[in-house]
């Protein structure tokens, strides 16, 4: 089951290791490779909490999730 994850309560980089937790992918730098990113600008993004949206949905949807907004 997919869980929810809510960017007000987790930064960028802890979100994307929850959803990296049961795919085959254990490091951020496979991430990075998968999707033709720059290890180091994947990770300065990360580091940074500063992930563009195109990039978060990529990573989104490589590791089998969707970016879903919501009126609070």
């Amino acid at each position: 089951m997919m869980k929810e994850i809510k960017l007000t309560e987790t930064s960028i980089k802890s979100a994307v290791r929850l959803m990296m937790e049961e795919t085959e992918y254990k490091q951020f730098q496979e991430v990075a490779t998968a999707l033709e990113i720059p290890k180091s600008t994947f990770q300065s993004a990360l580091d940074n909490n500063s992930m563009r949206v195109r990039d978060l949905q990529k990573v989104a949807d490589l590791l089998g999730y969707e970016i879903k907004l919501e009126r609070k």
